[in-house]
């Protein structure tokens, strides 16, 4: 894309300015009767974004074309460095007759005028200038109403216009050139240069967009050398140097968030804190959560209303925060910034403003989903928009339906790739995390669900998508029963506020893995034969009505194991399943309803799948594709029911690992925590099972517990047996 550049007077001299529609810039500025000199009819777009604004000196009026190509290769500098000098002023579009313009106009003095421009014809047209002021502010208008809170390119945009607005599209370029003028519309260069690039390309550009580095090269449709491509977001739309970026206001919003805490206003004493709390858990009795789901939602919803300290706020708050679900009450407040000397974290979580960011730790099946409900009727409540972003299409689909039943009066969005409803605004949102990519300031509440899964983990351009559609002063809230290890230790250091959910619903504990020494699957697969102590306990599960989830760590090594569980275990319906599986989603609903008994799949599995009755068996579970966040998803698909709580999970490896291990340490570590909400019969429970599950695994000659090889015991014993 290509965009024409001019010199307007001001009261200092000459500035550049960039417009898409000169027609549009000349109508603007007739009102003050300043001089518009055209210097360029058109220049690759990203050459014109860096020129605009450059300010001359009065004498700037009178220079000749050369002198404003010199000055223009002079601004523009090491940009030009892999341009071929020979198309240099082609590329650059100046042409004659820049010298001279006529004050308020575009058109270069003593040129003829146009076909049409004489007689009655320029009356007429004289008219309907007249008229195009008035009516492209209209339309300026409708489309910075359209445009609140997105960024979009312009092919997007130009899609949303043929949606939501066909009579904008025709004229696209001239509403947006006034919307830009008026302040209403912000334009950018979809990826951005450096300032001060190295002396070869050296990975200077980068993504407006999503904030990834982009690489230079050849372009056909602006004609430079050097317009970079951004890779990482192109399935939403090829972004590159000369496409444009569009970015609207902030979107408009009725409140703003409360200037204090919860229960604190001016003059206020301890009546009107308790006055307050009463009110507080009159307003999460409606929603019906458990005493757990209503701690946390207390202590979230106490944040959520609280502005977020600046940052000399921040440095005189005393004590952070890290609450649990288990603790006995007291108010959320904000996280104390790091002390002097402190190493900052580099993670995307907390590291600019801790202060606008919750965690709520929730154990898998705990009903995050419940709890985000007291938050969202908080911020709609006072005008605010919300975001609700997942992982997956899938999530999307199933949760639009529950917000819509708890939010009947909100038009909810949903949006993934496909989307009907991808144009359609709301003040609540629900989509997955690559939709964030097209908002920008829109959300007073931005809700990152499963932030630990694929693909929004490890992934610095949703992280910064998150960011970026974030509203000033907004809150972000992360929901996870796995956090990475890097917001683990932002809690721990109090530079992030939590509460810990770690309890179900139904207050029984969460099953804790038993580990059981087997050979590797690929072996048993050689073999054809599974071993003994995994056989009995697959049989017990059937006989005990469970279906049971087989997790292994390769796609090949799925439907292998089914095969040979088909010949084992003739008569029960076995299945297999993976991402390169078209058939997996109606596997999946077999499962659910127990036409299939077996299910073994991979970790395309490991969340979001509910299945009432099941035990869970890891095989390879020392396998490196399985983390401790994998592993205590997998496990989290037992016992989620209130009919069956104490599902069976089976950790079958042929080593011990560190995600072995710290999966069990933090399953038991939540049900440590999860004793004051515990059914009183269920206290010690867990530890029973457990116990009683290794009595039979000794008794019936099965796989015992890991344990470090004793081969000097072994050795003293057989001294002893001689000696006698």
């Amino acid at each position: 894309m290509k965009a024409a550049l001019y010199a307007a007077e001001t009261t200092e001299g000459m500035v550049l300015c960039l417009t898409l529609h000169a027609e549009v810039d000349r109508l603007w500025r007739r009102e003050t009767g300043a001089k518009m000199v055209l210097i360029s009819s058109g220049m690759p777009l990203q050459w014109a974004i860096r020129l605009n604004g450059t300010q001359f000196g009065k004498e700037a009026a009178d220079w000749s074309v050369a002198e404003w190509g010199r000055r223009l290769r002079r601004e523009l500098g090491s940009v030009l460095v892999r341009e071929n000098p020979q198309t240099m002023d082609s590329l650059l579009g100046i042409g004659s007759g820049v010298e001279g313009c006529t004050a308020g106009s575009t058109q270069p003095a003593g040129q003829k005028p146009q076909r049409g421009e004489s007689g009655g014809e320029s009356l007429a047209a004289a008219a309907q200038e007249a008229a195009c002021p008035n009516r492209l502010t209209g339309q300026a208008e409708r489309l910075a109403s359209l445009m609140e809170g997105r960024s979009l390119l312009s092919g997007e945009l130009c899609s949303m216009l043929k949606e939501s607005a066909p009579e904008l599209e025709p004229d696209w370029k001239a509403i947006v050139q006034l919307a830009y003028l008026r302040g209403v519309l912000f334009l950018r260069s979809a990826v951005e240069g450096s300032r001060n690039p190295g002396r070869q390309n050296s990975g200077g550009h980068r993504c407006a967009r999503c904030g990834s580095q982009a690489r230079g090269g050849p372009c056909g449709s602006c004609g430079s050398a050097d317009c970079a491509r951004c890779e990482a977001c192109r399935a939403l739309g090829r972004s590159r140097s000369c496409e444009l970026l569009l970015q609207g206001r902030p979107q408009a919003r009725s409140g703003r968030p409360r200037s204090r805490p919860l229960g604190e206003s001016a003059g206020s004493g301890l009546p009107a804190v308790r006055e307050a709390n009463a009110g507080l858990r009159a307003r999460l009795a409606r929603w019906k959560l458990s005493a757990a789901q209503a701690s946390a939602a207390e202590h979230a919803l106490r944040f959520l209303e609280t502005e977020p300290l600046s940052p000399a706020g921040a440095a005189a708050e005393k004590g952070g925060v890290r609450g649990t679900a288990a603790a006995s009450g007291g108010q959320a407040g904000v996280p104390r910034s790091p002390k002097s000397g402190f190493k900052p974290d580099t993670a995307h979580y907390a590291a600019s403003d801790p202060g606008s960011r919750f965690l709520l730790w929730a154990v898998t099946g705990a009903g995050k989903t419940e709890m985000l409900f007291p938050l969202i009727e908080s911020v709609r409540s006072r005008g605010g928009s919300v975001l609700v972003a997942t992982p997956r299409r899938d999530v999307v689909l199933e949760l639009a339906p529950r917000l819509r039943k708890a939010f009947p009066d909100e038009a909810v969005v949903a949006l993934y790739g496909g989307s009907e409803e991808r144009w359609r605004r709301s003040g609540l949102t629900l989509a997955t995390t690559h939709q964030l990519l097209r908002f920008a300031g829109a959300f007073d509440l931005v809700v990152i669900d499963e932030l630990d899964a694929f693909p929004f983990h490890g992934d610095p351009m949703l992280a910064y998508a998150a960011e970026v559609c974030r509203a000033s002063g907004g809150k972000t809230v992360y929901l996870s029963a796995t956090p990475p290890a890097e917001l683990q230790s932002l809690v721990r250091r109090n530079r992030l506020a939590c509460a810990k959910v770690p309890v179900r619903y139904h207050r029984h504990p969460l099953p804790v893995p038993e580990r059981l020494r087997a050979p590797s699957l690929a072996e048993c697969l050689r073999r054809r034969s599974l071993p003994a102590p995994l056989l009995r306990r697959w049989r017990t599960s059937l006989e005990r009505g469970a279906q049971i989830f087989i997790f292994v760590p390769k796609i090949v090594l799925a439907e292998a194991l089914a095969v040979l569980l088909r010949r084992t275990f003739r008569g029960i319906p076995v299945g297999a399943t993976s991402s390169e599986d078209e058939a997996r989603g109606g596997k999946v609903l077999s499962f659910r309803s127990a036409d299939l008994r077996i299910l073994v799949t991979t970790t395309i599995l490991e969340r979001g799948v509910t299945v009432p009755r099941s035990d869970v068996y890891v095989l390879d579970a020392d396998s490196g594709l399985f983390d401790e966040a994998s592993l205590v998803q997998m496990a989290g698909r037992a016992g989620r029911s209130a009919d069956d709580p104490a599902g069976r999970v089976v950790f079958a490896a042929a080593q011990n690992t560190k995600a072995q291990a710290g999966a069990c340490r933090q399953i038991r570590r939540m049900n440590r925590l999860a004793k004051p909400f515990l059914l009183p019969e269920t206290v010690g429970r867990g530890r029973l099972l457990q116990v009683g599950r290794l009595v039979e695994a000794v008794c019936g000659k099965g796989c015992l517990p890991f344990r470090k090889p004793e081969k000097k015991a072994a050795s003293e014993r057989d001294n002893r047996e001689k000696r006698r």
